[in-house]
């Protein structure tokens, strides 16, 4: 432990502190305001260890925070109002743990989906494509977060925070209205609808077991797995703006038609490669369906 490190290695400006000792606590319970930092990427700690009665300490005498930069890998390290008080008296740029800490729920999510549809034998041989797979999706993903974030927050203003939040609310009010929804289908209908789940999935671990997904995973899992998926694209892609405008009775049947003028999208892609329009005129063509295709061809705005 800490106690036992040896004091002969620190430098001539280094310190030991133990919690036994109240200059210890004070020490731990300060050294995240008291370290500068380009980024201060807090991955533990209490929840509301920086709060409304004690967010000033981040911030130095000359009105400059310790960091510039906080990514919230904790959940609930910083409450709401001092995040708010950060942001508007020292301009600090946070990163709020629902949009930072997303990763470790999706990881959470591939564990138990890896745990359903392989046996132990199957996964310990395939560990290391499957772990590789999941890394290659979580940064996929972090990206998709970050540039929605970003775009939100410079088109709309406020804060990072608030426009975190915006985000994860509209992407729960989605897949609460898909879930929902999805228990009227029938079984045809989901079945239409798994290529969703399929896709979430890291590829080596769908096509081990995937033809078996019903026979090892409960139904409302599916359609739950489904709805998050449907939901998340659709907020990625179009933004908050285009959620927060539907009518809450109308979500669910405006995701679900827009998955099918996605693939009426891709359909007209794929003509377009065998088209005689010139390279750059097809190059745009192409983007400009990508881009708003689907949203065009559903006539909701």
């Amino acid at each position: 432990s800490i106690d036992k490190f040896d004091e002969a290695k620190l430098s001539s400006k280094g310190v030991l502190h133990t919690v036994d000792t109240e200059e210890g606590i004070k020490a731990r319970n300060s050294m995240h305001n008291r370290l500068e930092a380009d980024a201060f990427v807090p991955c533990g700690g209490r929840p509301g260890t920086i709060d409304i009665s004690n967010y000033q300490h981040f911030i130095r005498e000359d009105g400059s925070p310790s960091s510039k930069l906080v990514v919230e890998g904790a959940n609930l390290f910083i409450t709401n109002e001092a995040r708010q008080k950060l942001f508007e008296q020292a301009g600090v740029v946070i990163v709020k743990d629902s949009s930072a800490n997303k990763g470790g729920v999706i990881t959470s999510s591939y564990e138990i989906c890896a745990a359903m549809l392989l046996n132990e034998d199957d996964f310990f041989k395939h560990k290391q494509e499957i772990v590789s797979e999941v890394l290659g999706k979580l940064r996929e993903l972090a990206q998709m977060e970050a540039e929605l974030l970003f775009r939100e927050f410079e088109n709309f203003g406020g804060s990072l925070p608030e426009a975190s939040q915006v985000i994860s609310d509209c992407i729960n009010a989605a897949t609460d209205a898909l879930s929902v929804a999805l228990d009227s289908l029938s079984a045809e209908d989901i079945e239409t609808l798994l290529p969703l789940f399929r896709s979430y999935l890291p590829q080596t671990l769908a096509d081990l077991s995937f033809e078996q997904v019903h026979e090892r995973v409960p139904d409302q899992y599916i359609k739950n797995a489904i709805s998050s998926c449907l939901a998340s694209k659709l907020v990625y892609k179009e933004g908050t703006k285009f959620i927060a405008a539907q009518r809450p009775e109308k979500l669910a049947d405006i995701a679900l038609k827009y998955l099918e003028k996605e693939k009426e999208i891709s359909i007209l892609l794929e003509s377009l490669e065998n088209s005689d329009l010139p390279e750059r005129e097809r190059e745009r063509v192409k983007q400009l369906l990508q881009a708003g295709g689907a949203r065009t061809a559903l006539q909701v705005f």
